[in-house]
């Protein structure tokens, strides 16, 4: 029996609803919503993303303002803008588009950005924030969708042994955090993890962020098991060659096997005929913590 689809595009409407809301009532206070963007180059990627970005943003009328550096930019005049637009009043969160440039050296960037303006929590202080479970801070948007995917679906953690399949600092350690704070038993693999099916096959939730299709396979997968794939991939064939669609162009896909969804329970992910992923949920979270932003440096509650 095909598994019930967790849709990250409800969970995502729920929240730009709310956000909507929340803003416009912030603007009828003389109050703009605003999020700086800080963009190195003209990556297709990133400017695919600025793109949907501002379209969610003003459909939820919260402002975007786009810091566009050239490529060869120096430390000095990236920080100096980081500095900018932290003293602007005006301005309510500031996110830095990732990678950067190999001259720009992320570790002093990040203690740059004010904690109270970042809305992706790529200031540590945010982070630990995080881990003693203090709200004013901000927590990183992808990990923190997978908890409204779980509080919109009534999907209660507490006692639930979760394998989680990603140790980076911006989604499986944060994520844990998350879990742990809600009473759940995580475990955490990795490239070097011995045996991931051990972990896997003893979980009531298996949640998967590493970028390879195929990754996850049903056999490694209880039947009564939730699967939550955050991962952004390119459907492969058994040769590892990818896979096109009639237009000739990739399939964008999870880490989950096509046919994990005929195998678990539920199942959210970008494995076509899953029902989109975690993604909209993320961006939608951005403009949450951008009003967040705004009413703690506006003293409003």
């Amino acid at each position: 029996m095909a598994a019930k689809i967790l849709s990250g595009n409800e969970v995502s409407e729920s929240i730009l609803a709310d956000v909507t809301n929340q803003s416009n009532e912030l603007r009828e206070k003389g109050i703009v919503p605003t999020l700086a963007v800080f963009r190195v180059g003209d990556d297709p990627g990133s400017l695919s993303y600025e793109k949907s970005i501002i379209k969610r943003m003003a459909a939820t009328n919260i402002e975007v303002i786009t810091y566009e550096f050239a490529m060869d930019v120096t430390q000095e005049d990236f920080i100096l803008k980081i500095r900018e637009a932290n003293a602007d009043s005006s301005v309510h969160g500031i996110l830095i588009f990732k990678p950067l440039p190999e001259q720009l050296d992320e570790e002093e960037i990040k203690y740059a950005l004010s904690p109270e303006k970042d809305p992706d929590a790529m200031n540590p202080t945010n982070l630990g924030k995080l881990m003693i479970s203090d709200d004013k801070g901000f927590y990183p948007c992808t990990p923190e969708g997978v908890m409204e995917l779980f509080k919109f679906y009534e999907i209660d953690v507490k006692g639930k042994d979760i394998t989680i399949i990603n140790n980076s600092n911006v989604f499986g350690k944060p994520l844990a955090m998350m879990l742990t704070d809600q009473f759940a038993t995580v475990s955490i693999t990795h490239v070097f993890t011995k045996d991931v099916q051990s972990y896997t096959l003893n979980s009531d939730i298996v949640i998967t962020a590493a970028g390879i299709y195929g990754l996850v396979k049903p056999e490694q997968l209880r039947e009564d098991c939730i699967l939550i794939d955050v991962a952004m991939a390119q459907m492969r064939d058994e040769n590892r060659e990818f896979v096109l669609d009639e237009n000739g162009k990739k399939i964008r896909t999870g880490d989950a096997h096509i046919d994990c969804k005929d195998k678990v329970a539920m199942i959210t992910s970008a494995t076509p005929g899953c029902g989109g992923g975690t993604g909209p949920i993320t961006t939608a979270l951005l403009g949450k913590h951008v009003i967040k932003g705004c009413k703690l440096q506006n003293g409003i509650q």
